[in-house]
């Protein structure tokens, strides 16, 4: 009876022990800290802090919503770990902090993107140019020519602008001669040009959605604009070498996530929209959620999709193709960059891929 009572009381004591250890390792660790926008794609995140998966991998993880240029200051001023951003955006801050890498894509922005016009006015659409000429190519190049001595309202130095540029380049047009710029955050920017200013706009999903719902119409889109943005995960070279496990772990949730989505989007779109009906003026839907959703951008579900939407060569969204626009954008074009930016200096990727896929596999 005797030794029956000293095992309980062992037992007792060592998982006491446990408990505490675990309690001081976790109180001890410090929550990644993610920045996100108020955006249909890079607001996905945060299905994962509702449903509590985050919590069931082990990682601790807290969020702020921040506009889509302030994303890339906090995380340059170490108010953030990690963020949801892109190719364009970690090029365009290389230069300031070449500590910032985009550690992995996760969602192609491929047919997202669209420079809204005015119904009825002068600038015709590519459809309308093609119902003329029969040649997809071609009304693209006269679509885009019609922006000479024209004033486009977007978010300069991002990748709304460089819509712009590539649109510019696509009528042949020079893109800092033949047409002028007026530089605000994307709702803003929505505002004015509703209210008249401005011949033509691009901003974010939330905004096209807005800019539609109010009678405008899409003068050129997605691939027509050139290569697409590739959302992801952007971060530190030192917080990638000191977390790699928790990062691996938050990429594991956001397939579990997406896969969640695409089983269920009505449960998994709610807090998304909730968010970010909260956080901007886009008076976002399900059904609005439902048509962007694999159709307007792509979410692959896990990182065998990946390799082939975005890491193979072939794929339709090779990320090499939007790393060299981005470099020809800010280097050539806008001069703001002194070099182009290397791969290796700034792209993670493909060593993230390899040790993702030694952790959790392919599926």
């Amino acid at each position: 009876m005797r030794r029956k009572h000293l095992l309980i009381l062992i037992a007792v004591l060592v998982a006491a022990g446990v408990g505490f250890w675990l309690w001081r390792t976790t109180a001890g660790t410090p929550p990644m800290r993610m920045a996100v926008s108020p955006f249909q794609d890079t607001l996905v995140p945060i299905v994962g802090e509702t449903t509590g998966w985050y919590k069931q991998d082990g990682v601790q993880i807290t969020f702020t919503i921040l506009g889509w240029a302030e994303v890339m200051e906090a995380l340059s001023g170490g108010s953030v770990d990690v963020a949801i951003n892109n190719i364009s955006s970690v090029i365009a801050t290389h230069q300031r902090n070449p500590e910032i890498v985009y550690y992995y894509g996760l969602n192609p922005f491929d047919n997202g993107f669209a420079l809204m016009v005015r119904p009825n006015g002068p600038l015709k659409t590519v459809a309308q140019i093609e119902a003329e000429t029969g040649d997809h190519n071609r009304a693209i190049q006269l679509a885009a020519s019609q922006l000479k001595g024209r004033t486009v309202v977007t978010t300069g130095k991002t990748d709304m602008e460089q819509g712009v540029a590539a649109a510019a380049r696509r009528g042949g047009l020079d893109f800092q001669r033949d047409l002028k710029i007026i530089d605000m955050n994307p709702d803003e920017g929505l505002a004015a040009f509703l209210r008249g200013d401005g011949d033509a706009y691009i901003g974010g999903i939330p905004q096209r959605t807005r800019a539609e719902k109010e009678g405008m119409v899409a003068m050129l889109t997605g691939a027509d604009l050139g290569p697409p943005p590739i959302n992801g995960l952007v971060t530190t070279k030192r917080y990638a070498a000191s977390h790699q496990k928790e990062l691996l772990k938050v990429l594991h949730v956001w397939f579990r996530i997406v896969n969640y989505i695409d089983a269920d989007m009505q449960a998994g779109a709610a807090p998304i929209i909730e968010k970010l009906n909260a956080s901007s003026p886009a008076q976002f839907t399900l059904d609005d959620f439902k048509r962007f959703w694999n159709h307007y951008e792509h979410y692959p579900p896990n990182p065998r999709a990946v390799q082939e939407l975005i890491l193979d060569p072939s794929g339709r969204n090779y990320w090499k193709s939007r790393w060299d626009d981005c470099n020809q954008y800010f280097y050539n074009i806008t001069h703001t960059i002194a070099q182009p930016v290397k791969p290796e200096d700034a792209f993670l990727m493909l060593q993230v891929q390899d040790a993702y896929i030694k952790a959790y596999g392919s599926e």
